[in-house]
């Protein structure tokens, strides 16, 4: 499934944004943007989907999310039906974040927590009471106050316990415009043609790139090889399918690139440490 390039618009009145979701359901939507995100769910619970990472999340997600690594919620129950879904989202680009780091040194744990945060971060707040104040605060804010919100919410996360989603080699890197837009061509691209037989050549010429150089350029910016985004791709998609489906393990193979059942069976265990069945039956106890 493509990755779809979201363009986060700034108000006239601020340097960042905040967006407060309330649906009656959080469809899939795999996506992705230069910004951090940080991300609070309440009333919710469903799937979470990080680069090649899938797990179950409850009300009370706190996520930080780096800059261009797709990411998506699945809605699957609200605990309180007569109340929607509620998201709130803030986003912060790099420059914002480089500001921040050189002018003012007492956020410099916070810069350490926001490198960690290209592979995506949970976190489980021992104070959930007190990270729910700042959150449901901001609708109310005007734009002085939010700010000051954002710097209390980012300043007290690196105090938070936090688990990594995304595998190291699903980091990614800050990139220059010029390359950014190249490299949305070509996530675009991955993302939407996964489940062809795509080759380092084909991406190449696609892209106007001699092999060497495409080569030289996704692996400098996503800090590993073509192929092995291409295989996360296909195992988170795999994911996906094993946990919202009951379509046999061989045609989920086959519907995201898999050239055989045992190669799929094999990758799948190195990189999930699990076989695809155990993974659905882990998913569908969880569910129960």
């Amino acid at each position: 499934m493509k990755a779809l390039y979201e363009k986060v618009r700034y108000p006239e009145d601020a340097s960042w944004r905040f967006f407060l979701r309330q649906l009656d359901e959080l469809p899939f939507q795999w996506h992705y943007h230069p910004e951090y995100e940080l991300t609070y769910t309440l009333n919710s619970a469903g799937q979470r989907y990080v680069g090649d990472h899938v797990d179950r999340y409850e009300s009370g997600d706190l996520v930080l999310i780096g800059p261009n690594l797709p990411h998506s919620w699945r809605s699957s129950q609200r605990p309180d039906e007569d109340k929607p879904h509620t998201v709130y989202v803030l986003w912060f680009n790099q420059q914002w974040v480089d500001r921040l780091l050189e002018n003012f040194p007492e956020y410099g744990d916070v810069g350490d927590i926001l490198k960690q945060s290209r592979r995506g971060l949970t976190f489980s707040p021992t104070d959930h009471a007190s990270v729910e104040r700042l959150f449901t605060a901001l609708p109310t804010q005007g734009p002085k106050e939010r700010l000051l919100t954002l710097l209390s919410l980012l300043g007290g996360l690196a105090q938070i316990p936090h688990t990594p989603l995304a595998s190291a080699n699903f980091c990614t890197g800050t990139t220059s415009r010029r390359e950014q837009d190249i490299l949305d061509g070509i996530l675009d691209c991955a993302h939407l043609a996964f489940a062809d037989k795509l080759t380092i050549e084909d991406m190449a010429r696609r892209h106007n790139m001699s092999v060497s150089k495409f080569s030289r350029f996704f692996s400098k910016h996503m800090n590993q090889s073509f192929n092995q985004y291409l295989t996360q791709i296909r195992l988170g998609q795999a994911c996906s399918k094993l946990i919202n489906t009951a379509a046999p393990i061989a045609l989920i193979a086959e519907q995201t690139g898999f050239n055989n059942l045992s190669n799929f069976n094999r990758l799948f265990k190195k990189h999930k440490g699990v076989t695809p069945q155990g993974f659905r039956k882990r998913f569908t106890a969880a569910g129960q």
